[in-house]
């Protein structure tokens, strides 16, 4: 069962640039995903707010691209702003 659900239109669809660090590792050459996501405010305005998030299934959100999503994701806080990511496994849902 999942606890958070994040709602927004996917935007984008990216890999990472890959690269080679002065020590030799490599990093980058991982997918993302883009969404917009509505935030309502107290005042009953919304904010428009876009969250990157790495994926392993890059295809399904390229399917949807354009359209309203719904994701499961979990959350980390790091120096007071919180984190979204998604989960493993986290099917796309698209909302209609």
């Amino acid at each position: 069962m999942t606890m958070l659900t994040l709602h927004g239109q996917v935007v984008n669809v990216l890999e990472t640039p890959k690269g080679t660090k002065r020590d030799g590792s490599e990093y980058g050459g991982y997918h993302q995903v883009q969404l917009m996501c509505e935030e309502p405010l107290r005042n009953g305005e919304k904010r428009m707010q876009l969250f990157t998030l790495a994926t392993d299934v890059p295809e399904a959100f390229r399917r949807v691209l354009g359209r309203p999503v719904s994701v499961p994701v979990g959350v980390f806080a790091r120096a007071g702003t919180l984190y979204f990511y998604l989960q493993k496994g986290a099917e796309v849902v698209v909302d209609e």
